[in-house]
């Protein structure tokens, strides 16, 4: 399954036209509704923008569903060093 998500970087427009296709191939980390944590393949990295204008990457990450996804879940309620 194909996903597409946004990713920011501190560089400017020059350099998200060179690192951009630097992510085609390679395999990437991601949360996922912020409480899964996923991993795929970069298959596209475009160069798009948001509607102020702002330069950001837009990856289609085709997700792996082989080998172990850890099953890393974080639990809805509580904070990190709160007792439950």
């Amino acid at each position: 399954m194909a996903i597409t998500k946004e990713m920011r970087f501190a560089f400017d427009e020059k350099g998200l036209k060179v690192f951009a296709p630097t992510l085609v191939g390679q395999s990437i980390s991601y949360w996922d509704n912020d409480r899964q944590l996923k991993h795929g393949v970069v298959t596209a990295a475009d160069l798009a923008r948001d509607h102020y204008g702002n330069p950001f990457i837009e990856v289609t990450i085709d997700e792996r569903t082989s080998g172990s996804d850890h099953g890393v879940v974080v639990p809805e309620t509580g904070a990190v060093g709160e007792k439950l």
